[in-house]
């Protein structure tokens, strides 16, 4: 018992140090950019669930017409964000 308390000892001797000293290499990363909602995009977002939710009012789907309120409801907003996501990808690979 004795010799792994010992041992334990050394152990935390030798690593502590290395555990609490700190890297320069992560301090001179850059930091991370984290991604903000502009206006635009929250009006976006805004209109893309509303669309949805004011075609079903008038079209009432649940009355048999899923078909038709996919294309004209949920189509339209599935093929603009598509579209955004392709041109997005674009623009990011130029940079």
């Amino acid at each position: 018992m004795e010799v792994l308390l010992i041992v334990a000892i050394i152990v935390g001797i030798f690593m502590l140090p290395r555990l609490m000293a700190r890297n320069p290499e992560r301090e001179l990363q850059p930091p991370v950019h984290i991604s903000v909602l502009t206006g635009k995009m929250r009006f976006a977002i805004l209109v893309s669930l509303l669309w949805p939710v004011l075609t079903a009012f008038f079209m009432e789907p649940w009355n048999g017409r899923w078909p038709l309120f996919s294309y004209i409801g949920v189509g339209p907003v599935a093929l603009i964000w598509g579209i955004y996501w392709v041109f997005s990808g674009f623009r990011k690979e130029r940079k």
